[in-house]
Formats: C-alpha cells, structure tokens, sequence
C-alpha cells in the first residue's frame, strides 16, 4: 500500500499554451494528508525562448489553435 497518491490535470488554454498541473498527495504514518501542487506551461506556437516551456510569447502572435 502506497503513502502517496498524485493527481495530473491537463489543461489546452486556446491561443496558448499546454498547462499541466499536478497535485500529490502525501499520507504521514498518523494519517495527516498534505497536498503539494505543481504547475508547468508547455509552448504550442513555437515562439518561445524558452523552449520547451512557455514564455508568453503566444500573446504578440495571431491567434493559433
């Protein structure tokens, strides 16, 4: 039996980019539970500078689906 159990949402933002967004939840030996959330942006138009994640650059362009 595991003390851990994660959680992985995936977002599409139309004109923008891939957002993934992870929720792990962690159980203690006295049952307490903590939640711990983590979120990274993936570029979908290819301008970013910061290759593979987003950097905003889709909000200068025209939009894209």
């Amino acid at each position: 039996m595991s003390n851990q159990e994660s959680i992985v949402k995936i977002e599409v933002k139309k004109n923008g980019p891939l957002r993934v967004i992870t929720d792990k939840m962690e159980i203690d030996i006295q049952g307490k539970i903590t939640v711990k959330e983590s979120a990274a942006s993936f570029c979908r138009c290819g301008k970013s500078q910061n290759q593979p994640f987003c950097d905003g650059s889709h909000k200068e362009l025209e939009p894209f689906e």
